[in-house]
């Protein structure tokens, strides 16, 4: 038993330094504001489309509604971690690049505090930035070209600690206490030539604080058939913001003051609805809202609106007892997604849409699981000379349970 604790100690600690030094994106659109604000859904959900509010945490843990936890099982440890490789492809009317980019997305586990208290801890990330565009500019009052790279790198993480507790039989509720932490590095790079050398100004923004958001889940079974119904409810956070600015030129770098950034994390709201047979399928629609209309960006070309989501998930596995083997034990999973982004650049809407697949491969007497996903979605659009992104993504995820709390009768 202690050799299991060291060794997800050991894996907890190294999941937690990947995950904060992640880029898990390449999209030119995380250019704007704190990037591209991820799906918070677990491994089994993504293949889902990310459905979950409504669904609780006994297979596997649901970050989705805090409230989930209340399905943990009494006698389990729960610990997950997963991955993603994703192939994207960037085309605007006269362009086309492709990007491969990979890294773990999250680590988490979960337990059974007391009778009616369950608990989960664990890293995700809110926000990812990645992207490097080149382009030649025109010296004013001259005919000298300058070739000039804009990269960004960093993002917003969220350490978390959930709680939920049984109010009644049917109905639970919970909450996440997080910590929202990070930096976003932002550099502009004009490249050596006879009339310049090398000038890098890079901009550094730091965030933390804070952050609180809640759930509810109710449900009730009625013959073979369990119903329920999941609300997620987030509060406006502003961020605490510093800012560092440097100056490359030759061999001198020169500090400038930062100016003073202000970052706010929206209200948000969620409902979902499921209904399942046990150890044979769930199904589960969710939609949820985040308050962007009314965050404002220096940024001339850029402007805001209320984010919509809407996702469908399906889950099956044909098993019908304990003896069943091979592909019968498998769950099979389906689910889609649509989003209208927040982000309106030069008066067009950037939205994006995904279908998602995968299975899940119960392994050491089921207690375990290893789930796959595939994704495939578009973000973006051409119109108005904006980029669309093809990409198709393969995400890996963990389930791990063990039997941490049965006493030995016998030596």
């Amino acid at each position: 038993m202690l050799y299991k604790r060291k060794i997800l100690i050991c894996l907890s600690l190294l999941v937690f330094y990947l995950i904060t030094h992640a880029q898990i994106t390449s999209s030119p659109y995380t250019i704007f504001a704190a990037g591209q604000i991820q799906d918070n859904g677990f491994g089994a959900l993504r293949a889902m489309g990310g459905t979950g509010i409504a669904f609780s945490s006994d297979k596997y843990l649901n970050n989705t509604n805090p409230a989930s936890y209340a399905g943990i099982d009494s006698l389990r440890f729960m610990f997950e971690f997963g991955f993603f490789g994703a192939y994207t492809s960037f085309k605007t009317n006269q362009l086309y690049q492709s990007k491969i980019d990979g890294n773990i997305r999250y680590l988490a586990l979960g337990l059974r505090v007391r009778k009616n208290w369950s608990a989960s801890l664990g890293i995700v990330p809110v926000s990812s930035v990645g992207y490097s565009i080149n382009t030649d500019e025109t010296v004013e009052g001259s005919t000298t070209s300058l070739n000039k790279t804009y990269t960004g790198t960093g993002g917003i993480n969220q350490f978390y600690f959930g709680n939920a507790v049984r109010l009644f039989k049917n109905l639970s509720a919970g909450i996440h206490v997080s910590y929202l932490f990070g930096n976003i590095e932002q550099q502009e790079i004009i490249e050596q030539n006879s009339y310049f050398s090398e000038c890098v100004l890079s901009n550094k923004y730091f965030f933390n604080n804070l952050y609180f958001d809640y759930g509810l889940q109710y449900n009730f079974e009625h013959g073979k058939m369990r119903y329920s119904a999941g609300v997620i409810f987030g509060n406006k956070t502003s961020l605490t913001t510093s800012n560092e600015q440097l100056l490359a030129y030759a061999s001198d770098t020169i500090i400038i003051n930062g100016d003073e950034t202000k970052f706010n994390i929206p209200l948000k709201f969620g409902i979902g609805i499921g209904i399942e047979q046990t150890e044979k399928f769930r199904l589960g629609i969710d939609y949820k809202t985040e308050k962007w209309s009314s965050a404002r960006f220096k940024n001339p070309m850029l402007s805001t609106r209320d984010s919509e989501r809407l996702s469908a998930g399906f889950e099956y596995t044909p098993k019908k007892g304990y003896k069943d083997q091979g592909l019968n034990l498998l769950y099979y999973r389906f689910g889609i997604n649509f989003l209208t982004s927040y982000l309106v650049i030069d008066e067009t809407r950037v939205n994006s849409s995904s279908f998602t697949c995968g299975i899940g491969i119960p392994m050491k007497r089921e207690l375990s699981i290893i789930n796959l996903a595939f994704e495939y979605g578009i973000n973006g659009t051409l119109k108005n000379n904006l980029i669309r992104e093809n990409y198709f993504a393969a995400h890996v995820n963990f389930t791990l349970q063990d039997r941490w709390f049965i006493k030995s009768r016998y030596d």
